[in-house]
C-alpha cells in the first residue's frame, strides 16, 4: 500500500501572485487556479479547493462569504494528497511561489477500498 499525505494550503482569496508583472495580474488566473494548474502539471494524485463559508485568518475580522463577491480577505482553502516524495519534490519547485502562505501537512487515514 502506498503511503499518502495530505496538505493544505491556507491563502486569502485576494492573494497577490508574486511571478508576474502588475497588469498582467488583471488577466491572469486568480491565485487558487494557478496552484491546481502547477500542482496538475507536476501530476499530483488529487487536489481540491474548498469552498470556505466563512473563517478568519490570524486571530482578524470574521469573514462570512455572503454575496456573489468574494471579499479580499476571505481565507481559501487548496488541499493536496499525494505521496510525501511527490509533495516535497512539488513544494521544492514551486517553494518561491508559495513563500508568504501557511502551508499544513495534516494526518491520512488508511481506509480500505473493497
Amino acid at each position: 500500500m502506498k503511503t499518502t499525505i495530505t496538505i493544505r494550503i491556507y491563502f486569502e482569496y485576494g492573494k497577490k501572485r508574486k511571478d508576474v508583472p502588475f497588469w498582467k495580474t488583471l488577466h491572469e488566473s486568480d491565485f487558487g487556479t494557478v496552484i491546481l494548474k502547477k500542482a496538475k502539471a507536476s501530476n499530483l494524485n488529487q487536489v481540491l479547493q474548498f469552498n470556505v463559508s466563512r473563517g478568519y485568518f490570524d486571530n482578524k475580522k470574521i469573514n462570512w462569504g455572503l454575496g456573489d463577491v468574494q471579499h479580499f480577505k476571505h481565507p481559501q482553502i487548496i488541499e493536496i494528497t499525494d505521496t510525501p516524495e511527490q509533495i516535497e519534490l512539488f513544494l521544492e519547485q514551486e517553494k518561491e511561489f508559495f513563500k508568504d502562505t501557511s502551508i499544513y501537512i495534516i494526518k491520512n487515514e488508511i481506509i480500505l477500498k473493497s
